[in-house]
């Protein structure tokens, strides 16, 4: 495998070669001309100063804090205002990610290198450290003067895992777009959704504590980001997988009202989040295992992060369910998309799609067996996760083999098993959405496949996001990766993701149902792409989630 590598992408690597340089105690592994070199960048915000990078022309600031410490007495509780501070705060080094798993995206063996844009790590992508107390936030802006449109990265890692590093890599967006660009890390797993709220009304909103770190740094955003050259106006909220989760729930969150003004869910479309009752069942097991009275509940705030976590997460922790945002009557006082879009953010247009083959990372990694079915196996597999009988799935295959006669069965398990999930409830989000009437929804599906170990992922889930951030590794995807980030900027800047570079995308009606397919060299809008099996999807019951980021 090749060494992990990180943020720059194509000519840049020239421009950036072979001594490491260190300025304001930021440390660049690789060369740097003197029309690129690193220097300082100082900028205000409403705690004190902070002290950046510039590189290649782009301002980074990171690990800027947006809020109080969380541990101890400020655990499972909402978050408290960031402390302020005298002189300079240095903020060239990454800051620190919520407690979780060991790992991280760019030391993945299949698809680090295609997510680091197959450069080397020279800011360090690769290396995070864990902390309980984990609100901070990257910024990325090409100058501290003047008003950007400002696009707020939230990432994914379902409600577990992940971290905003990769959007400190995406100067290059940054630079051809000219926008600000700020990514997020907040409160996860235990620590971040567990419902106590039932147990002790101390901790009424404790189910949705990392939501209410979300807002808490949009709310940074808008008291801080003209300060880096943003317009506090003219925000657009984006995430993929898990972090198009979070978006959809802050969507229906009232607390987040008019901290943004428009939003994008790539392959994160959520529509339902749990009940009080579901949640405090979950609650009584963590306590269970903890060896903790339910009319005990503070005793939580004393036991080491390290054991909470390990007591509430891997198979064998005995735990129901997993965390996530919960209708708590609160700060999520209803079902955020069932049975309809939330009105709140009637007025907020969306950008929504996924991708082609989500599953191949979603269920392939998980199950090799699933890259060489032959025809017996791929109707076998499609009918446990279809969920249809064996006439339906019959039919099903005929349609996308008529569209694709020389897929294998493979590739056609990996598409619809995609469409059947991740794609129909982007449709249903797109269609809820367009029927409140008050602002667009656009559909997109990615296609693009990808030629890692010859090919074998294809179009999986989470492929988009490092070709959003123009972080690109195979020269085929260069085309592709500018209609991406060109039409998501264009949508940040007015509601609108049409540019030069792609045909006209119509937002999504339900009639013509317009979606902007993102191929290789040629994107082009298709209308209902794959109607029929859309249609049978849409009779069947809601398709369980497949595990996967």
């Amino acid at each position: 495998m090749s060494k992990r590598r990180g943020p720059y992408s194509g000519e840049a690597l020239t421009r950036r070669a072979v001594l490491p340089v260190v300025a304001g105690g930021l440390t660049i592994v690789g060369s740097v001309r003197s029309t690129f070199a690193a220097h300082e960048s100082l900028a205000e915000t409403g705690q004190g100063r902070v002290r950046g990078a510039s590189v290649g022309g782009v301002q980074i600031f990171r690990g800027i804090p947006y809020g109080g410490p969380t541990e101890g007495a400020g655990r499972f509780l909402p978050p408290s205002n960031p402390p302020k501070w005298a002189g300079v705060r240095d903020a060239t080094q990454t800051g620190p990610r919520a407690i979780q798993a060991p790992g991280n995206l760019f030391d993945d063996p299949h698809i680090g290198d295609y997510f680091c844009g197959g450069q080397e790590a020279k800011l360090g992508l690769d290396q995070q450290k864990d902390s309980e107390n984990c609100l901070v936030l990257n910024v990325l802006t090409p100058a501290l003067t003047g008003r950007r449109p400002v696009m707020v990265y939230i990432h994914g890692g379902g409600f577990t895992a992940g971290s905003g590093v990769i959007a400190i890599g995406a100067d290059k967006l940054v630079s051809e777009q000219d926008i600000v660009l700020v990514s997020i890390n907040h409160r996860l797993n235990v620590f971040g959704y567990t419902y106590l709220g039932d147990l002790s009304p101390k901790y009424a909103d404790s189910g949705n504590a990392g939501q209410l770190d979300l807002v808490a740094a949009l709310e940074w955003v808008r008291n801080n980001i003209s300060g880096f050259g943003g317009d506090p106006r003219n925000v657009t909220i984006f995430g993929e997988s898990g972090g198009g989760g979070k978006v959809s729930a802050l969507m229906a969150m009232p607390a987040a009202k008019g901290l943004f003004s428009k939003a994008i869910v790539e392959s994160g479309s959520s529509l339902r989040v749990a009940n009080k009752e579901q949640a405090t069942e979950r609650a009584k097991a963590i306590l269970a295992k903890l060896g903790i009275a339910a009319d005990q509940v503070d005793k939580l705030q004393e036991v080491p992060a390290s054991q909470l976590f390990a007591a509430t997460s891997g198979g064998g922790s005995g735990i129901p369910g997993g965390g996530g945002p919960i209708i708590d009557g609160r700060s999520i006082p209803q079902q955020t998309w069932d049975p309809e879009a939330p009105p709140i953010s009637s007025e907020v247009p969306m950008i929504v799609g996924s991708c082609q083959e989500e599953t191949t990372w979603m269920i392939g990694r998980g199950d090799e067996s699933t890259f060489t079915l032959d025809e017996a196996g791929l109707r076998s597999r499609l009918a446990e996760n279809v969920g249809a009988p064996a006439s339906t799935v019959d039919k099903v295959v005929g349609i996308y083999r008529s569209v694709r006669p020389k897929a294998t069965p493979a590739d056609l398990f990996f598409q619809i098993t995609s469409d059947r999930g991740a794609r129909m409830n982007a449709i249903t989000q797109a269609e809820r959405k367009t029927r409140l009437g008050k602002a667009p929804a656009y559909m997109y599906y990615f296609t693009y496949q990808t030629p890692m170990e010859a090919g074998k992922w294809r179009a999986f889930h989470t492929a988009e996001l490092p070709l959003v951030f123009r972080m690109v590794r195979y020269p085929d995807a260069e085309q592709v990766s500018k209609q991406l980030s060109a039409a998501w900027a264009a949508f940040a800047r007015n509601g609108n993701p049409n540019h030069r570079g792609i045909p006209s995308w119509r937002a999504y009606n339900l009639e013509e149902r317009p979606t902007m397919v993102f191929g290789g060299e040629r994107s082009q809008v298709e209308n209902d792409p794959y109607r029929e099996a859309r249609s049978i999807f849409a009779a069947l019951p809601p398709a369980r989630r497949p595990g996967g980021r």
